[in-house]
């Protein structure tokens, strides 16, 4: 006997009838994300208000809530503590810091250069090249460059993280670079606590007296020449009106960054990463020209990358994403659907 043919079930169309379950859920979800973005930015922007990369940040959670969303906060949760803890320390943690060392930087920064410099420091004699330049085109041209390559120093690891993540699709090299970064970020933060430095833009500008508890100065440094070329307060904005932390010189996140996205392009593309170089370079040039940083700055970044990385590579990543690693098997599997 024949059996009696089934039809075929239909589901209810989307724009009506019962949602199900796993639709509410997801829906659900999504909300608290968005929730959360948005309380979080409001709470900052009553704080210390809203910047760039914050904007930046926020979009780009929206955009991927759409598509391996989970996937995105999972992997990149670590970049988004740093975020919310850069914000922290730019707002509240360069407010309720000790004593600013000020002298100190200043004197050693001498005595390394002495042999060379005598008893001027590298940025004095910048400052003097500068100064004899006047407003010769070679002057506009170094402006440009150096404010360019300063500039670029928060956006550019989160560029390199999204080719890894998505682009290559290459999530063990992500992890790397994500680990080291945000170990040579938390070291720094730490000693930002511990040990806050002057800028020599500080000491060019109010000499080796201790700042006042609520100081707001400018701490654009020559990144005002390039304001004054363009006609544009830019720079000026940014480091007056966004509260950066001005006494985080020691080490110098904007030369450690850099360094990271070299090392971990030549892990990644070999000889061809050979010309992302240029970028540490043009940093570490700029830092010092710029006036917003002294060698010793630069050097003991690179003392700072060099140790987190040992750390990183080889403690931290095997002990999370080694063959026994704890997070291993949650997120090397294939990404499920949202």
């Amino acid at each position: 006997m024949a059996r009696p043919r089934r039809e075929p079930r239909k589901d209810p169309p989307p724009s009506g009838g019962r949602v199900r379950p796993w639709m509410r859920r997801l829906q659900d979800w999504r909300l608290l994300v968005l929730g959360f973005v948005v309380l979080y930015f409001i709470y900052i922007d009553n704080l210390m208000k809203v910047r760039p990369d914050h904007a930046f940040l926020s979009l780009l959670i929206v955009a991927l809530v759409l598509k391996n969303a989970k996937r995105f906060l999972l992997d990149w949760s670590p970049f988004i503590l740093l975020w919310i803890a850069y914000d922290f320390m730019r707002g509240v943690a360069d407010d309720n810091a000790g004593r600013i060392h000020i002298l100190g930087p200043y004197l050693f920064e001498r005595r390394l250069f002495e042999p060379l410099c005598g008893s001027l420091t590298p940025n004095d004699l910048l400052l003097q090249f500068q100064a004899g330049l006047g407003d010769a085109p070679l002057r506009h041209v170094l402006d440009s460059l150096s404010s360019g390559f300063y500039a670029i120093h928060m956006a550019a690891p989160i560029v390199l993280a999204w080719i890894f993540w998505s682009t290559l699709k290459d999530r063990e090299i992500f992890y790397r670079f994500m680990l080291t970064l945000c170990l040579t970020t938390w070291v720094s933060y730490a000693t930002y606590f511990l040990y806050p430095a002057a800028p020599p833009w500080y000491v060019r500008d109010f000499g080796f007296v201790q700042p006042q508890a609520a100081f707001k100065g400018s701490g654009a440094g020559n990144l005002l020449h390039t304001d004054k070329w363009i006609g544009i307060p830019l720079f000026e904005s940014v480091y007056k009106h966004m509260n950066p932390n001005k006494f985080a010189a020691i080490p110098s996140l904007h030369s450690a960054f850099p360094l990271l996205i070299y090392i971990y392009g030549l892990k990644k593309f070999g000889r061809r990463g050979i010309i992302l170089a240029l970028y540490p370079l043009g940093v570490w040039w700029s830092a010092v020209y710029l006036d917003h940083h002294y060698v010793i700055d630069i050097i003991l970044a690179v003392l700072y990358v060099a140790a987190c990385m040992v750390v990183s590579e080889k403690l931290i990543f095997p002990a999370l994403y080694g063959r026994k690693g704890i997070f291993r098997r949650i997120l090397w599997k294939q990404a499920s659907p949202d």
